[in-house]
């Protein structure tokens, strides 16, 4: 197969939405003519790896595998200039530095920057090895630097164009709740709800209360419930609210979890209204494709 081809194959991978990794590889390695032996020294990893973390137990598991029956699945690295930049394998790259291995087999693709990037990202998506926060950074480099629609990318990496934009949502809250997730203190489940807060200082608060408190998602759902109606109706609003049918709280409840926002169900009689809240065009569009 020529490197023209290969590369035809490798774009109808990409443009078929969900491929795994793992297929994305079989169509390179295949040819197994391809593989050569490259100097690990002119190999540099991929400066927009979306992933910014590696389990250091991990790569010492696989550079013990690598040490007693070598390197079984070549890496995938692409030319620029005398170097090699990795586009799919860093792993099995640190694991062969590790071992203080001199080269690695390797089978050089042609790949412009977007189908690299893509790659990369695609192989940690769906080896799920990103962190909420990482793959919504990688979601925002992509969309920035090639000026992609939220619904080509998601067509890219075989996501739902909703998922997409919630998941971006995450990198409006603080750094500070950033680092939170990151490093797993509270969910994506507690995130979303907490983006429904407008004031900082207030989602600082209530993610300090997560922490102090091992509050659920439902917990920190009410605790935001009983805010909302304090500021938006006064003392008269909440002691109707707290009169209102528990069927309808409920029913409040989780379409709060389920849209990430306020809403807010008006009954009487046999007639009544769903006030669901926006806070920008971009968490407006989230919503109407998410009821869509």
């Amino acid at each position: 197969m020529s490197k023209r081809a290969l590369g035809k194959g490798l774009g109808a991978i990409i443009s078929a939405s969900p491929t795994p990794v793992e297929e994305i590889e079989k169509v390179v390695t295949e040819h197994r003519e391809r593989i050569i032996e490259i100097e690990l020294d002119k190999i540099i990893p991929n400066p927009d790896q979306p992933r910014t973390s590696f389990d250091e137990n991990e790569i010492m598991g696989l550079a013990e595998s690598i040490s007693s029956v070598g390197l079984i699945q070549p890496i995938i690295v692409r030319k620029k200039g005398e170097q090699y930049i990795i586009v799919a394998g860093e792993r099995r790259y640190r694991a062969c530095r590790l071992n203080q291995m001199n080269s690695i087999k390797s089978i050089v693709i042609e790949a412009d920057e977007e189908l690299n990037f893509t790659l990369a990202l695609i192989e940690n998506i769906q080896r799920q090895d990103l962190n909420p926060i990482e793959e919504a950074k990688a979601y925002k480099l992509l969309i920035n630097r090639f000026k992609l629609k939220q619904q080509d990318l998601a067509k890219k990496v075989g996501k739902e164009r909703a998922t997409i934009a919630n998941t971006m949502r995450l990198l409006n809250l603080s750094e500070e709740i950033q680092n939170g997730i990151i490093e797993k203190k509270l969910s994506s489940g507690h995130a979303k709800v907490l983006l429904s807060i407008e004031n900082p200082d207030r989602q600082k608060a209530l993610y300090n209360e997560i922490l102090s408190k091992d509050l659920s998602v439902r917990a920190l759902e009410a605790l935001i419930n009983i805010d909302k109606a304090s500021d938006d109706k006064g003392a008269d609003t909440e002691k109707r609210l707290s009169s209102k049918n528990p069927h309808l709280k409920q029913m409040e409840e989780e379409l709060v979890s389920k849209l990430g926002t306020k809403v807010e169900i008006r009954h009487s009689g046999n007639k009544g209204k769903i006030e669901i809240s926006y806070y920008s065009l971009d968490d407006f569009e989230r919503i109407v494709e998410m009821i869509k």
